[in-house]
């Protein structure tokens, strides 16, 4: 007899740590707009305090929903946004520790991160058991990729539009020649999303014959993402062996966010699927 796996009720605790890590989330939101506003380096270091205060009650809150319903981050849309904003915090934390060039991009981080949690807290009460076909190690992989290309279109568009902001014609000349090194970020890191998006549609094909006997069915989510892997392939084409380059590149890297945001968000929640058959009415 196969027993069910045991609910760990984290009811006041859940919500009281997600209610912290969304008001750290908005305070930095408010100190890197003032920093950018006032040029103060003093102000977007506190900025970068108060997000990662506010990761540690973000990830307890979600650690302690896992344990409550039994299973990831993947059911219902609360989980999914609130997962999905963890990753983008913690890679840009971590990529600004290494790069201080991508620091001024917490200005862009802490009011998605923030606007993404107002999102996700509609259904924040919703939970649900999954199906037994999304209890699998390939599934495990196929999401995590997912959270990771996610997290890279984000920070590629990001850089992508200070890129843009700095080198635009009343900018100063100094402030356009020091943009150039955003512009390579936003290239890289699409890059780096275009390698993520490949995994995660082949971990999703072998998760797919694990659960249904196929390795591609033409679903809406894995047309999407197709498709969107190959028009990341076509900009980085455009870029490395035609010679685009600047603001133009750069724009493109918008075409490539809004087609990761029609995969992710918009066909993923909104069109039914065999893929989110458990999560659209949620």
């Amino acid at each position: 007899m196969r027993l069910a796996p045991v609910a760990v009720y984290a009811g006041p605790m859940q919500s009281l740590t997600f209610w912290a890590a969304v008001t750290c989330y908005a305070v930095a939101s408010v100190l890197f707009f003032l920093s950018v506003a006032l040029r103060g380096v003093r102000t977007g270091l506190a900025a970068r305090v108060v997000v990662a205060v506010g990761l540690l009650p973000h990830a307890v809150s979600l650690a302690l929903r896992w344990a409550e319903v039994g299973h990831g981050p993947y059911s219902t849309r609360y989980e999914v946004i609130s997962s999905n904003v963890l990753v983008l915090v913690a890679a840009w934390l971590g990529a600004s520790a290494l790069a201080r060039g991508l620091r001024p991009l917490g200005a862009f981080v802490a009011p998605v991160a923030f606007l993404a949690m107002g999102w996700a807290v509609m259904t924040f009460g919703v939970k649900a058991e999954v199906p037994i076909i999304f209890k699998s190690y390939w599934l495990a992989l196929h999401i995590g990729f997912a959270k990771l290309f996610g997290m890279s279109m984000m920070l590629s568009a990001g850089c992508a539009a200070a890129y843009l902001l700095r080198t635009r014609p009343s900018a100063a000349p100094a402030r356009r020649e020091a943009a150039a090194r955003l512009g390579r970020y936003a290239h890289q890191l699409l890059l780096v999303a275009f390698f993520l998006l490949g995994v995660m549609i082949a971990a999703g094909a072998l998760w797919a014959h694990q659960s249904w006997g196929r390795y591609w069915g033409w679903d809406p989510i894995e047309t999407s993402s197709l498709v969107t892997w190959l028009v990341l392939g076509m900009i980085l084409h455009l870029g490395s062996l035609h010679g685009w380059s600047g603001r133009r590149l750069a724009w493109l890297n918008f075409v490539a966010l809004g087609f990761a945001i029609v995969t992710v968000y918009v066909v993923a929640m909104v069109v039914p699927t065999i893929h989110n058959s458990y999560l659209i009415a949620r």
